[in-house]
């Protein structure tokens, strides 16, 4: 049995007050973890409260109780213990959130390969395909029977970090702990349709305005494409609704590495980077970015759309050239 796994589990029964929160621009598989974490929680007997400054974006409409996420939180708040999911280093937090200010101890769980967050309790293992994959053998170890609330929430976890098990880190653990889960809810062809196949007119448009930023580089190696503001606001949409952008169209036959800029902010561009072998992870180092090897992200600030893209594009194919 992991050792780092036992110490959060035996710190989790010990406390009773618990802030759960996510690094900033939440995905799946943070949402899904999450929820499943309430509903645990709960069943201990121990006082929670889910903080994500994101919100719950309309693709994971599905998901029971989503409503205890909250996008502020109190005044005055102040909790035993943070369980913070995926969050790599204190910069991934919200803006201006301190967090040993507003708890007592900290628990930090990540499956990225990199995680420098300070911490009372660490538990990280990049050979899990996603956070909710571990968090089902944390459950175990605290001796809880899962709901069918708990496993529609790890599902998800599951099921949209590894893109429908698509990826190469999904394992013949995952699909174990898939199919336990799904004993347990029957029916899961809502979750995929809701991931994969369901999408609004107004995300449809956004896509094909990113499709016509299409570039490729590299001898068609490479391919990039961006998202500003303006097209946000035109299609009536938030960044929180760019999380399948990038699966939509890292689709071009023969590329390697797919990179989305996101001219959201003014002189600040979000990176996402996605592989089919090379680490890109260590693109996103280099801009104090990271994520796993094949899929990983970073923010570059003070600078355009163009300079990013001259930052990205060269480092991107001198990485396929090594």
């Amino acid at each position: 049995m992991n050792e780092d796994l036992q110490k959060i589990a035996q710190a989790i029964k010990e406390k009773d007050n618990f802030l759960i929160l996510p690094h900033v621009f939440i995905d799946g598989d943070d949402l899904g973890s999450m929820l499943s974490f309430a509903q645990v929680l709960k069943s201990l007997g121990k006082n929670y409260y889910l903080y994500s400054i994101d919100g719950v974006s309309d693709t994971f409409d599905f998901l029971s109780n989503k409503e205890e996420i909250h996008t502020t939180l109190p005044a005055g708040a102040n909790f035993d213990v943070a369980i913070v999911l995926e969050c790599s280093s204190l910069t991934r937090l919200p803006e201006g959130f301190d967090l040993r200010a507003t708890c007592s101890e900290v628990i930090n769980i990540d499956h990225h390969p990199i995680n420098d967050l300070p911490a009372d309790y660490s538990w990280i293992d990049p050979s899990f395909c996603a956070l909710g994959e571990m968090l089902y053998f944390l459950y175990k170890d605290l001796g809880v029977e899962l709901n069918r609330e708990a496993a529609e929430a790890l599902y998800t976890s599951i099921v949209s970090d590894s893109a429908g098990f698509r990826y190469s880190s999904v394992s013949p653990r995952t699909h174990l702990v898939a199919a336990h889960l799904l004993e347990i809810l029957g029916d899961i062809s809502y979750i995929h349709r809701a991931i994969f196949s369901s999408y609004s007119a107004n995300e449809l448009k956004l896509y094909s305005m990113a499709l016509a930023t299409l570039q490729l580089h590299h001898h068609g190696k490479i391919v990039s494409a961006y998202v500003t503001a303006q097209m946000l606001e035109s299609c009536h949409l938030q960044e929180k609704d760019l999380q399948s952008l990038v699966g939509q169209l890292n689709v071009v036959k023969g590329s390697e590495i797919f990179v989305l800029f996101k001219a959201i902010d003014t002189n600040k561009i979000r990176v996402s980077l996605r592989s089919i072998e090379a680490p890109v992870n260590t693109v996103a180092a280099k801009h104090n970015g990271g994520g796993h090897k094949l899929a990983a992200a970073c923010t570059l600030e003070g600078i355009s759309l163009e300079e990013a893209m001259e930052f990205i594009i060269p480092e991107a194919i001198e990485l396929l050239n090594q």
